[in-house]
Parts: structure tokens; sequence; C-alpha cells
């Protein structure tokens, strides 16, 4: 799931490309008092910043056609990668601000900035936020011959010996990388970090005992941890995952890695501007589409998590805690944008 192919790939980019040309035409003829009374009138795109096949994407085509059915308009997935997101969520930042085009956000829409200097969009001004879709929870991978068992036996290790453990990351910003950087400064401890293409590359390396831990989560290792090539020992957020019941959180071993623990969340954005009576209608949609028993059985099972409740004001609160943390760690650990 989460790669169509590339037949129906085209077919949902020439889609989305029609919708979006014909949100512009529109856009200037229409006043937007009226087209949030009607809206929608016409297909709806929701951007996605990475290729067919990660995360936001799979999320996005999930909950798409459920959101679909609730506004009784198409809504199709476009995929726009580029730079971690950016060329995304800048183009959504500059599209028109009727509800037509929306952005599938996530935690690098906070991350880019700190990587970048000038990401060409700012996230506390340039959006307006619909609704959280989902959560997921980074795992601490090791080898399974590696000497420690427990979350804080590895920290005696890394505090006896600094900088001779590492971890893998798939580059500054990546989600191996966040998790690696949140555990360093929450733990107290300077674990070296080897930045990979990708995260399958450092789970590679990690199979073969060339570095010591990787975040990541379950899905790229799931098989790897099921044949007993790869231990969890220990997983960011506040309860434990229901895939891993006996593997502890870092909360659990004592380990308080702060906003960290509210996990690498993915949520619908719109352009700043969108009026209001639209992003309610949409967020309505979105609360009944997590509400359908198949949208959650497919998410829970890849272990996303899904919230009791997703409103605007939960997705803004993820956004406002996200910046100062992840601002203040890119600090602390010498990070400046480039």
């Amino acid at each position: 799931m989460g790669n169509d192919g590339p037949v129906r790939e085209d077919r949902l980019r020439a889609i989305a490309a029609g919708a979006l040309a014909l949100c512009c035409m529109m856009a200037s003829s229409a006043p937007s008092h009226a087209q949030g009374t009607a809206f929608p009138t016409r297909p709806i795109s929701i951007v996605v910043g990475y290729p067919p096949g990660g995360p936001p994407d799979l999320i996005a085509r999930v909950v798409a056609p459920a959101i679909g059915d609730a506004l009784g308009q198409a809504v199709v997935v476009q995929n726009r990668p580029g730079a971690g997101g950016i060329v995304a969520y800048g183009d959504v930042a500059r599209a028109p601000r009727d509800g037509y085009t929306l952005l599938m956000a996530d935690l690098s829409m906070v991350i880019d900035p700190l990587v970048y200097a000038n990401p060409g969009y700012d996230p506390k001004k340039d959006f307006a936020w619909i609704a959280p879709l989902a959560r997921s929870y980074l795992a601490m991978l090791v080898n399974p011959a590696f000497p420690a068992k427990s979350v804080q036996d590895f920290i005696a290790m890394a505090k006896k010996s600094p900088g001779e453990l590492s971890y893998g990351s798939s580059g500054v910003g990546s989600p191996p990388y966040l998790g690696g950087l949140a555990f360093n400064i929450a733990a107290g401890v300077q674990l070296r970090e080897v930045p990979y293409r990708g995260v399958a590359l450092a789970i590679t390396d990690l199979v073969a005992q060339r570095i010591s831990a990787v975040w990541s989560s379950l899905g790229p290792s799931a098989g790897l941890v099921k044949a007993g090539q790869l231990r969890v020992l220990g997983v960011y957020g506040r309860q434990r995952l229901a895939s891993l019941p006996d593997v502890p959180t870092f909360l659990e071993s004592g380990v308080d890695a702060g906003a960290a623990d509210n996990g690498s969340w993915f949520g619908l954005a719109a352009p700043a501007g969108t009026p209001p009576e639209v992003v309610s209608k949409i967020n309505a949609a979105v609360n009944e589409a997590l509400a359908r028993p198949e949208v959650r059985k497919t998410l829970e099972g890849a272990d996303y998590a899904i919230g009791a409740s997703a409103s605007p004001a939960d997705l803004k609160a993820l956004v406002d805690l996200s910046i100062p943390y992840w601002s203040d760690l890119f600090a602390t650990a010498g990070v400046k944008p480039m």
C-alpha cells in the first residue's frame, strides 16, 4: 500500500493537475464566501512532499477516499517530492486560499527551516490547520548480539565510552537523525552519528554490526525484528506500541525526551487565509473518515496512532510544541541552517 504503480500514479497526477488548473481559473471569478457556501464543487488535491510509498503518502492515500466520500467530491493525492518536503510546502503556501489545494503536513514542516536558511515558507504564518491524522513513533533498534539488553544498559555503555557508540542516520533532519539527537540530549550521552543515503542502508549495517543503533519506525524493519535479526530496546511515545507490548517506552526507562515523545505527526493543512467555514467543513469530513473502521484498521495495523479527536487546534498544538523543542535541540547540537 502507498504505491499504486506508475499507471495509477500518472492518472492521479493528471487528475490533480487538472483540479489545480481549474482552481486557479475560478479563484478570481468567485468570492471566497460563495465558494465556502458551495464548497466543494470540484475535486480536491492533497499535496504530498515525498515520492509514493512513504508514510505521508500511505496515510494520505488511506484517508483521501474516505474524506472524498464525506465531502461528496473526489479527493486525489498529488506527489511533489523535493528537498525534504520544501517544494510541496512552498507550493501549497502560495496556492489559492479556497480549500481545493491541501497539504499533507508532517514534522518535516518544522524541521526544514532549521536545516535550510531559506525554505520558502513559514510554518507559523503560511498555513491554516485543518486536523491531525496520525502519529508514528520511532523505535530504538540494536543487533541482538549487542551487549546492552536495556535502554539503561545502553546509556551506561555510552557514558563509559563517549563517542564510541554510533547510530545510523539518513541525513540531518531525517527521523533517524532526530531520534538519535533527542536521545543524545535527553540521556546525556554522546553517540556518534553515521550518515547514510537512506534508513534501509543504515539498517543493513546494523544487522552487520557496523553501527550500534538505529532509530526507525517499525515499517522498514518489522520483518527483521520478527526474524530475530534486530532487537528493539525502547520506543518513543507516552505509551507502549500495541505491536510491541513488552518493549518499554523511553519514559519508562527514565529518559524524558520531551516533545520527541509526541512522535512524528501527520496532518492536513491549507494555505493561510482559507475561509474558516471551508476549514470547518474539511475538518468534519476528516473526523468522519478517521471514524471509519476500515481506515482505523489499516492505519493502526501499520503502527500509526489515531487520536480520539482531530481539530484544527489539535494540529496547531503539535506544531506549536514542536517548533521551540526542535529549535532548542538543534541549537544545543550546534546545527545551523545551510
